[in-house]
């Protein structure tokens, strides 16, 4: 229930107002605290998590509503990625845009789901939801984030192949 009030309150500022907290922030050391993070997670379901990564990628942003965005996606792509499967984070820069894909070989969203994913309380395997702990605000809350940054995210995913989702994120 905690988690669920500290998620609609987010969500609820996201909408409210812009971000105030705005810093020149190193990307790729966010995502590499994280893949240290979850890390041991993964071994435990036996999940290769990789990554390539760009040294010193600067943005301006908030660290703390950046890292909140990629943990939601390295957390789902954890959970929906079977045992033996993989998750990988790469970093590209294109110009003035860089690009962060969280990619797993997970169960997949239906093409007739996609669309929804970024709906809040909106979830695929509804069946699931009560027990697996999850409010279906994760990806609404990643939106919101990568908006609040001037940036874009966007998935693409196939039934029993996997999942990527893009972040698309100006430099500083």
């Amino acid at each position: 229930m905690t988690r669920l009030t500290e998620d609609l309150l987010m969500l609820a500022r996201t909408d409210r107002v812009s971000n105030q907290n705005r810093d020149t922030l190193n990307l790729t050391l966010i995502l590499e605290n994280l893949i240290q993070l979850y890390k041991p997670q993964a071994e435990v379901k036996q999940i290769n998590l990789t990554s390539q990564l760009i040294g010193n990628l600067q943005l301006i942003g908030d660290s703390v509503q950046l890292t909140r965005l990629f943990t939601n996606l390295v957390e789902n792509a954890l959970y929906y990625t079977p045992s033996g499967g993989v998750v990988e984070i790469k970093i590209s820069r294109v110009g003035s845009q860089l690009y962060v894909n969280v990619q797993d070989t997970g169960v997949g969203i239906a093409p007739e789901h996609i669309d929804k994913v970024f709906e809040r309380f909106w979830r695929a395997d509804q069946s699931r939801s009560y027990w697996s702990g999850g409010s279906g605000l994760g990806l609404a809350i990643a939106q919101a984030i990568a908006q609040n940054h001037s940036g874009l995210i966007s998935v693409t995913s196939q039934l029993g192949i996997g999942s990527c989702f893009t972040v698309r994120l100006p430099t500083s």
